[in-house]
């Protein structure tokens, strides 16, 4: 088959190409939802073919109607599941992170804060986080990030915007100052 040629049942001009009974599929549908198919419509395996295809589409745009998509996450609610897990995992002293509040000092579990920082690479264009190490000297943070890159992004300018959004989440979503940022590009992936 030709890469330009009309997907089947669509005519070289556009227009929908009739069953291979000679009946036109939109009407054979329509007589179907107003449950008035004729004698020929009833027992062509063509139109029942028709009206089955009809049938199964008009279930799934139902159900896909009646299902209420959920809300994208938002960085805010990354984070705070992320403290969420850390609440309800047992804690070693040197896997917390101290930060800085405006209700004095607070700790947050180092791969919660990681977490947050592999979600920001993740949602970019191009990049996919694989891991994340943070280490924290006083109030500032290193962040030692390992990510995979889509094939022929140019890297230097997508590992310069990983660089400037995990500055910007550190800041932002963890309150506390990135001194450094190591990134390492591990492997490269296509789209198919």
């Amino acid at each position: 088959m030709a890469l330009d040629a009309p997907p089947s049942g669509v005519g070289p001009e556009g227009q929908i190409e009739p069953l291979a009974c000679g009946r036109d599929a939109a009407d054979v549908w329509d007589h179907a939802a107003d449950g008035v198919l004729d004698e020929h419509e009833r027992s062509c395996p063509h139109c029942a073919a028709a009206v089955a295809d009809a049938r199964g589409l008009d279930g799934v745009v139902h159900r896909m109607a009646d299902e209420a998509p959920p809300p994208p996450p938002s960085l805010m609610d990354t984070v705070m599941e992320a403290v969420l897990d850390t609440v309800t995992a047992e804690l070693r002293p040197q896997d917390l992170l101290a930060l800085d509040s405006p209700a004095g000092r607070a700790l947050l579990s180092r791969p919660a804060a990681a977490r947050v920082l592999r979600h920001v690479v993740d949602r970019m264009d191009g990049m996919r986080a694989r891991s994340c190490r943070i280490e924290q000297d006083g109030l500032a943070l290193s962040v030692a990030i390992t990510v995979t890159a889509r094939f022929g992004v140019d890297l230097a300018s997508v590992t310069a915007r990983v660089r400037q959004m995990v500055v910007a989440a550190g800041e932002q979503a963890l309150g506390a100052p990135v001194a450094r940022v190591d990134i390492t590009v591990v492997d490269l992936w296509e789209e198919r």
